[in-house]
């Protein structure tokens, strides 16, 4: 049992009727008890770790009130889900005899509770203090729906108000004003932190630039908070996964507050003279072309998404190119630094042929679509709905058993045995090779390392080395991703975590319906399975270069669209950071 900080009486109201109680601290949490002695019995126990803060409030006729603010994760009697609602406690303090006494006795216990919150410091007479903290918060007011300012002003300051944090809010005016502010910016280090209210968009910025700075080496080290305002939100939801907390506005807010700097992998891109930092995923091809091409329907929201995808498959373009990349359980013969040769003098046996490209039948239709997405509700306790754009949006399950010619179009596919590893997984034998089967060797520490090392010295003018694997020909999609949300309602992992330290590498060189189909409602993962035209490889670096001479394709990092020409990409484990609670992963 947790030993007892603070103890003190102060009035409850209970069913409207006054109740002196006796309210208790301890390191875990804040107990209210009826009564003294054996006979008392607990009226409420506060969790410490869903408290934000607490306040000192002054009523009238010189009464004074004791606030503590908490947010507990609640299930909903209707519909079931579990959620982080907004409660506060109301305790009068009368024990003293004059108001003064009533407000040192509140005060005492606003500065006990926030120092078990937020931690304290020294000060030069040895005396403590709260820690204090400030966040440089960045909202992008047309970002989305156009409600981010909204959030700002009505749900994100009032709760850091309550969290003792102060705030500097900056609202961007154009693309690349949070770049350039915090690239410029002189005194970047008196904020504990940098908040954006937005989508990806402006979370790009922020760490490009950071990146851009004398001493980007320091600045990569400032946590980013993450608030889901804008159409993508795939960090957001990757940390709202991995803390193990829904994936609502009020978590977002939540785990801002009371989580802790957490490394996050970054990923290193060269393209022509740019040097770029992605957090997300780089993405040619189909994937790519739905992100770019949905801009026009902003005001729908995450579902722009959904909807672009399903036209795409309609038409279901492919382009040309060839993408290199070194494999994560690669290793070094003898302990040798890798050797390099010109991509064109690539031993057969290191390149992957490319695959025919398998013409969908007439039958394939938009009518093979059996769902789509759904909105769900965010509520701020039991019946108070919040915007419903910010909290996890489900895709219906699409029903592909009515795809009559998916079998058909499966059986047109050649075999992948020539695939870097074999990923057909054979049901009715024991000798099954497929990566669900069998588990990846655990590489030697210093080794990975030392290739680690290695591989970030490759740029894109650098010969590629033998070691890398080489898929040509025609392709659908070309994906590297690094977290396992792209968005509030796209999973595309499952176990990854924020500093996993290697890139899901996605792609698919079939035409297939049904596959993409899966891929779209999330039953297509690296932890799930493969399909026969959708494959995903670990990787460290790659490198993709597409067919230059052909239009109508776009290349993108983190959702931004970039100049369409090869680039360069390797992962850099846990350099940046953000604002998370432990691991629930």
């Amino acid at each position: 049992m947790s030993e007892i900080q603070l103890a003190d009486e102060f009035v409850y109201t209970v069913n409207n009727v006054d109740t002196t109680i006796h309210l208790m601290l301890t390191a875990a949490g804040v107990s209210l008890r009826d009564g003294k002695g054996t006979h008392s019995y607990r009226l409420k126990y506060i969790h410490l770790s869903d408290v934000i803060g607490a306040k000192v409030h002054y009523g009238a006729k010189d009464s004074v009130y004791l606030l503590i603010h908490y947010f507990p994760l609640i299930k909903n009697r209707f519909n079931g889900k579990v959620q982080r609602c907004k409660k506060q406690v109301i305790l009068c303090a009368n024990q003293h005899e004059t108001t003064g006494g009533n407000v040192k006795q509140c005060i005492k216990w606003k500065k006990a509770i926030s120092r078990l919150i937020n931690g304290y410091e020294e000060k030069p007479d040895g005396t403590q203090k709260t820690k204090k903290r400030t966040f440089l918060a960045f909202v992008n007011p047309k970002g989305g729906k156009g409600i981010a300012k909204k959030m700002w002003l009505n749900t994100v300051k009032p709760m850091l108000d309550v969290a003792e944090i102060t705030s500097e809010v900056v609202y961007t005016e154009y693309s690349g004003h949070a770049r350039d502010y915090v690239q410029d910016c002189k005194d970047i280090y008196k904020y504990s932190a940098i908040m954006t209210v937005s989508g990806d968009g402006i979370v790009f910025e922020v760490f490009n630039g950071l990146m851009k700075r004398d001493d980007s080496t320091e600045a990569i080290k400032l946590p980013l908070a993450i608030i889901p305002g804008g159409s993508g939100n795939g960090l957001c939801a990757a940390i709202l996964h991995q803390s193990g907390v829904p994936l609502t506005l009020m978590d977002a807010v939540y785990v801002a507050i009371r989580g802790s700097s957490t490394p996050l992998d970054m990923v290193r891109v060269e393209q022509g003279e740019n040097v770029m930092w992605s957090f997300l995923s780089i993405a040619w091809g189909f994937l790519s072309a739905v992100d770019i091409e949905s801009e026009k329907m902003r005001w729908m929201g995450e579902a722009r998404f959904t909807v672009e995808a399903v036209k795409k498959l309609v038409s279901f373009p492919v382009k040309s190119g060839k993408v290199w990349f070194a494999p994560l359980t690669e290793e070094l013969d003898d302990g040798s630094e890798p050797t390099v040769a010109s991509p064109k003098s690539l031993p057969r046996n290191k390149q992957i042929s490319k695959d025919p490209i398998i013409e969908p039948t007439s039958s394939e239709s938009l009518n093979d679509v059996g769902g789509g997405s759904t909105a769900s509700e965010e509520e701020n306790g039991i019946g108070e709905v919040l915007d419903p754009n910010f909290d996890f949006t489900a895709l219906n399950d699409v029903d592909t058993d009515t795809d009559e010619d998916s079998q058909d179009i499966d059986s047109k596919i050649p075999d992948r045995n020539r695939i870097v590893s074999d990923t057909a997984h054979l049901q009715d034998s024991e000798n099954c090779r497929c990566k669900k089967c069998v588990p990846a060797p655990t590489p030697d520490p210093e080794l990975l390392q030392k290739i680690t090392e290695s591989i970030e010295q490759i740029g894109l003018n650098s010969d590629i080395p033998e070691s890398w694997k080489l898929i040509d020909g025609n392709f659908s999609t070309v994906m590297a991703f690094t977290l396992t949300h792209l968005s509030l309602g796209f999973k595309c992992a499952e176990n990854m975590k924020l500093d996993s330290g290697f890139v899901y590498l996605m792609h698919s060189q079939g035409r297939s319906k049904k596959d993409f189909l899966q891929l779209l409602v999330q039953n297509c993962t690296p932890e799930s399975n493969e399909t026969r035209t959708i494959h995903f490889e670990k990787v460290r670096a790659f490198r993709l270069e597409p067919e230059l001479s052909e239009s109508g394709a776009y290349v993108t990092i983190d959702g931004e669209l970039v100049p369409y020409e090869a680039l360069h990409a390797c992962i850099h484990k846990g350099i940046a950071r953000v604002l998370s609670l432990p691991s629930a992963v």
